[in-house]
């Protein structure tokens, strides 16, 4: 089956500097159906259009949960970082959702058989080859209730930086706008799911933020609108007088694993990490008097980013000397040794070879 160009395929890696992020995807993609009240054997095809019904849950009702991660390139052959995490949260995700959960060890199979088939697309350090996991309810009936019929597909991307450029030394720097309008989640929601809804919750405040020379927003709590929880897709820390703050978990924030990473390899390295509430005034007395040093960002994608200025009611502030701060510089640079083979990692499972 020849696979149409635009589908944005490729067969040969670009010069990083032209990868982005979710522009370019291999040309083979693993796909599951859930039929009759079982999942069908996975199969590895060409890159293809979904076969949609214009009635399908997903398309009204958003029954739809996701997953990202990472392959690597390492001097030993290409590895996945941390699958079984995300794995685990694709299950949670899926009960949030009314879904049935993929089986999760034909879930590893098929993930390390699409990266060792597309192993010739994972880029030198610091590029990385994404991985989508996606499931979506295929049923056409209009009545409010879960799909009985369901897909799950994997898609690959070769990526370079999410906020354009990438080294492996420094994290990127990016300017932040907090809302005091809008929120991402609210208590008894959907926001520890990894669904689409809540990405969507965050389109309007980004494209605003965007208007006011941002590149993105940080989202506080419904109910108060006063503790800091995320950003539309990537979780926040702070340096406090050197402590790693970043907030807890809850039914609003998404459990990333590049958050649960950071504070394990933060706690390594010997700082002092806490999960603990923190409030939009805390943040801005802290860093009016210099007691917070640093505010950073993390996600698959992103993996760290450096936050040099925040908006907050018409105010521009300046985080630090505006540039990435020491501890995000180690964190990151700690992480990328890790995901490029050069670091051990912390724990056995983090490190799965496809090839």
């Amino acid at each position: 089956m020849k696979v149409p160009m635009s589908l944005n395929t490729i067969e040969e890696l670009l010069p990083i500097s032209e990868l982005g992020f979710g522009k370019w995807y291999g040309k083979l993609m693993v796909e599951a159906h859930y039929t009759e009240g079982e999942w069908k054997a996975w199969t590895l095809s060409n890159l293809h259009r979904l076969d949609l019904h214009p009635g399908a849950k997903a398309l009204h009702y958003a029954q739809e949960i996701f997953e990202g991660l990472k392959a690597y390139k390492t001097p030993n052959g290409i590895n996945l970082f941390r699958p079984n995490s995300n794995i685990t949260r694709m299950t949670r995700s899926a009960g949030f959702l009314a879904m049935p959960s993929f089986p999760e060890d034909q879930f590893m199979e098929s993930l390390t058989t699409l990266v060792s088939k597309l192993s010739h697309l994972v880029p030198d350090s610091p590029g990385s080859l994404y991985l989508r996991p996606a499931m979506i309810g295929r049923s056409s009936t209009l009545g409010v209730a879960p799909a009985t019929d369901y897909a799950f597909y994997i898609l690959a991307c070769p990526v370079g930086g999410y906020f354009g450029d990438v080294t492996s030394d420094t994290p990127a720097t990016v300017n932040i706008w907090i809302s005091d309008l809008h929120v991402r989640a609210v208590r008894g929601g959907l926001g520890a799911a990894k669904t689409g809804a809540n990405y969507a919750a965050s389109l309007r405040a980004i494209a605003e933020a965007k208007k006011m020379g941002f590149n993105n927003v940080m989202f506080l709590d419904a109910i108060e609108r006063r503790y800091l929880e995320e950003l539309s897709g990537m979780n926040v820390f702070v340096v406090d007088k050197g402590v790693l703050k970043t907030p807890p978990l809850g039914d609003t924030i998404l459990a990333g694993v590049t958050r649960d990473s950071l504070i394990k390899i933060g706690r390594h390295l010997g700082y002092d990490v806490q999960e603990v509430p923190m409030t939009i005034d805390e943040l801005l007395i802290g860093l009016a008097n210099g007691e917070i040093s640093e505010v950073f960002a993390c996600g698959t994608a992103s993996v760290v980013t450096s936050i040099r200025e925040l908006g907050w009611k018409g105010e521009r502030i300046k985080v630090g000397n505006g540039e990435a701060g020491p501890v995000a510089t180690k964190l990151y640079q700690t992480l990328s040794g890790i995901h490029a083979g050069k670091i051990e990692p912390l724990e056995d499972d983090w490190i799965v070879k496809c090839k």
